[in-house]
């Protein structure tokens, strides 16, 4: 097999082949574009693919981008969220150079979350083509082309990056080292303009997708560096014109990024130093390279046990076997020798800047170079070191493409080679998109109009300049789960005030600053005051709204212990049923009891709702209140003992059925079945309780 420089002419092609091969790669497309974003989706498209957490703030971040193009927003980078707080919006990911999209699709009449998934389909498209026209030049074919960018638009790799939406607006990526490798080739300064053009967008596309492509344009050159050493390019340093255009380039590129970067500086003093210790988990090990996701169809064999990593899902950066297969052969065609010289030079170029993009970012025995990369200005900003796949992988193609380019230049074995690597790809690609986190958008969308209903209900437009939402959370029997809860809680509430353009002081960022940290965690009257002073605002400026349209004095998590010893539980079904039990059922979620103004008292349950008592379900208890109402409230009356009986709205007290342990509230009068021990849970000094579940230090007082 001969090989031939990148510049050698094309082979002589039949006037049919060039439409073939533009509709080949047409219907890759198709077949990327349906068996992934269409597929996550769902048939009804009610699924939004990735972590919930992020998406719905990439989302958030989105809209508000949206209301400050049609004039509904003041200002863009102080995001009426965190209030008093300024400069909110440099605290994430910005998408600014991709925002536009989804304000399109918001303007045709879109919902939000719809907009959201229409945003994710043209980044999935843009990522494929763009690739494909990079890639094109390399590869000397459109069909090779198209099979390195479906891989790089779809491929099994990606799995592993979903559940952060910011990782795929990535379509300057390819552009900008196809424009550095002109650049490198032939001196000409317009390529050089070209790719710090394309860096600078890319940047404007989100910070860590630039922050990476940057990492790689860095290999790139070093790549070119070791494989041209005779002349160097460092040579043409010596032409003070040429000196001067790099100057320059750099300089437009700092001024044209400068909008930007100045907001993402100003925050940094707030969130502290991240220490080096705390990405090491992102960092990929040897082993990463090798371990697929579970949804890679054909190679589940690979998946292996998550729990082997410390951030499992940051590791699935197994590429498939194609891109294997065709950096194995990269030593045989080296050694070749019917390979022509330039186009070893190219292989060893690429080979050089996947190995050392590899290289500085591996966790070995922990240990990695990336020390010295984290130690460069702007990357220890960087948490997430997983996501430089996504610029290796563009690397990883181009050598892709550079070992197969000769197999398509004689017609018969390229007329062969675009029929069976097509299908070859897509097999080593096939998803599994129901082994991918997802959520229903349409659970999303009632969560936010309940808060909205709930904030609503209580708002009093007296002139305060923002709200804080502080709701009562159901105890959590991990710290994992609270945090869930937390982040669901602000979120929600951040999205609900965003429909009613009210400011809010809940809030959920990439990053938290430090003095924020408190009202996240405790969204309290006194995390809340701490807030305020430290902005140097009034308290009486912000109006603290819990949702439940009554006046709530004091809560705190508790077990209740029955008179004949078992311990009072929900069912984990969707009904709720109240019954006693062993402790050891009880522990995995107590009650978060609540005192209210006028001395009644409600039990907020495991399961997020009130218990009630069903007054039309045969006086049952059931843990399904979502609003506090009458059938929800009791009253506690002392009994002998240190035993309290509880009394319902009917007017009858809570009494323990024999043999099945259900609650009813049916008891005519006081007796020893009517007793109960509120049993307070001992909190440690870290917050966690000492059967595992969290205080009430996480609700407000």
């Amino acid at each position: 097999m001969e090989h031939v420089p990148m510049d050698a002419p094309a082979p002589k092609r039949h006037m049919w082949q060039r439409p073939a091969a533009w509709a080949l790669a047409t219907l890759l497309f198709v077949a990327g574009m349906w068996t992934v974003p269409l597929a996550l989706f769902g048939p009804d498209r009610d699924l939004i693919p990735g972590d919930p957490d992020e998406a719905r703030l990439d989302n958030y971040m989105l809209e508000h981008f949206h209301l400050y193009s049609i004039g509904k927003a003041d200002a863009y980078w102080d995001a009426p969220f965190m209030q008093p707080r300024k400069n909110t919006a440099a605290l994430s990911d910005n998408l600014l150079g991709t925002a536009p999209l989804y304000s399109v699709f918001r303007c045709l009449g879109n919902t939000r979350e719809a907009a959201f998934q229409g945003w994710m389909l043209v980044l999935f498209a843009l990522n494929y083509w763009c690739c494909l026209l990079a890639l094109r030049k390399w590869a000397g074919s459109t069909v090779l082309a198209a099979c390195a960018a479906f891989i790089f638009a779809f491929g099994i790799y990606h799995m592993g990056q979903l559940h952060n939406a910011q990782a795929l607006p990535k379509f300057m990526m390819p552009v900008a080292l196809f424009f550095l490798w002109n650049h490198l080739r032939t001196g000409a300064w317009r390529w050089l303009l070209l790719a710090m053009l394309a860096t600078v967008y890319q940047f404007y596309c989100g910070i860590y997708p630039g922050s990476m492509l940057v990492y790689g344009l860095c290999f790139l050159f070093l790549g070119h560096l070791i494989a041209y050493r005779k002349p160097s390019f460092l040579q043409r340093f010596r032409n003070w014109r040429f000196s001067a255009v790099w100057a320059s380039s750099l300089v437009v590129a700092f001024l044209l990024l400068l909008p930007i970067t100045s907001h993402y500086m100003a925050v940094q003093p707030a969130l502290g130093q991240r220490d080096l210790s705390a990405i090491f988990p992102s960092l990929p090990r040897p082993s990463s390279y090798f371990f697929a996701h579970p949804g890679a169809l054909s190679w589940r064999a690979l998946s292996g046990p998550v729990e082997a990593f410390t951030q499992g899902h940051d590791h699935f950066h197994f590429m498939g076997a194609l891109p294997w297969l065709t950096l194995l052969a990269v030593p045989f065609v080296l050694l070749s020798k019917r390979t022509a010289t330039e186009h070893k030079r190219l292989l060893i170029v690429l080979a050089a800047a996947l190995v050392l993009s590899v290289l500085f970012s591996l966790n070995i025995g922990g240990s990695s170079l990336y020390a010295l990369i984290y130690a460069l200005p702007g990357f220890s900003l960087l948490g997430d070191i997983d996501r430089y796949i996504n610029v290796q992988a563009i690397i990883f193609l181009a050598l892709f493409v550079a070992v197969l380019r000769p197999l398509f230049r004689k017609p018969r074995l390229a007329l062969l080679c675009s029929v069976l690597l097509p299908l070859l790809v897509v097999q080593d690609n096939r998803w599994d998109v129901g082994a991918i986190k997802r959520f229903d958008k349409f659970r999303s969308q009632d969560m936010v109009r309940e808060t909205a209903r709930r904030i609503m209900r209580e708002h009093k437009p007296d002139g305060t300049m923002a709200i804080a939402y502080t709701p009562y959370l159901a105890p959590a029997s991990t710290q994992e789960e609270r945090r869930d809860q937390l982040i669901t809680m602000h979120l929600n509430a951040m999205l609900a005030a965003q429909d009613l353009g009210l400011a809010v002081v809940n809030g959920h960022a990439h990053h938290h600053p430090e003095a924020f940290i408190p009202s996240f965690e405790h969204p309290d009257r006194y995390s809340l005051a701490a807030w305020c002073v430290s902005h140097g605002v009034a308290v009486d400026r912000v109006q603290r709204i819990d949702g439940l349209g009554l006046e709530v004095i004091e809560g705190d998590a508790v077990h209740i212990q029955s008179a004949y010893g078992g311990y009072v539980h929900t069912d984990a079904d969707q009904h709720g049923r109240v019954r006693t039990g062993p402790r050891m059922v009880a522990d995995q979620g107590p009650f978060l009891r609540l005192h209210t103004k006028d001395g009644r008292l409600a039990l907020l349950a495991p399961n997020g709702r009130f218990v009630c008592a069903e007054l039309e379900e045969d006086d049952r208890l059931a843990a399904t209140g979502s609003d506090l109402g009458d059938f929800g409230l009791f009253t506690a009356v002392e009994l002998d003992h240190g035993e309290v009986a509880f009394k319902a709205y009917n007017g009858r007290y809570v009494i323990v059925e024999p043999g099945t342990g259900l609650l009813y509230a049916s008891g005519d009068g006081l007796h020893s079945g009517t007793g109960f021990r509120i049993l307070p849970i001992l909190v440690d000094n870290s917050g966690q309780s000492a059967n595992g579940s969290h205080s009430s230090s996480s609700s407000p007082k």
